[in-house]
């Protein structure tokens, strides 16, 4: 007997979290507020830590995670990387922020986001990530092979 005449039509499987899509715009504020919560301490966010390609895991079994990566370096520089990825093209790819809050420059950041004021950065930034993601994905498919 046919599963079909058994238990009816198939359905989307369900899964316990979706992924949202995001527009780029979307996914850096996204970005730009991880940094915030970073500089505020409480509660940092993590990403899981990888080896090789696979989340490394504990004694326990349960995955290693570590904090986020800053886009301010130690010597006063914000170079923002959503995604892992360069935000600023070029050699010029980041800026000196002096005295300047680093809150204050993430806020002002995102404020220009919302604006659109980064609008062509944003769309070279994407695209950047989008040629990474399919390069991995290939790489993963000839893997599986």
């Amino acid at each position: 007997m046919l599963l079909e005449e058994l238990l009816g039509p198939r359905v989307k499987t369900k899964s316990s979290q979706e992924k949202q899509d995001l527009t780029p715009k979307e996914v850096l504020v996204l970005d730009i507020d991880n940094q915030l919560l970073l500089l505020n301490g409480n509660k940092p966010p993590v990403k899981y830590l990888k080896k090789n390609g696979k989340i490394c895991k504990n004694k326990e079994g349960r995955p290693k995670k570590r904090r986020i990566k800053s886009w301010f370096s130690s010597d006063n520089q914000f170079k923002p990387t959503p995604n892992g990825i360069t935000f600023f093209q070029g050699d010029k790819n980041c800026f000196n922020i002096g005295s300047h809050s680093k809150v204050d420059v993430l806020t002002n950041f995102k404020d220009e986001i919302i604006k659109g004021s980064y609008d062509s950065e944003i769309e070279l930034w994407y695209k950047l990530c989008e040629a990474r993601n399919s390069r991995i994905k290939k790489s993963k498919m000839n893997c599986s092979r």
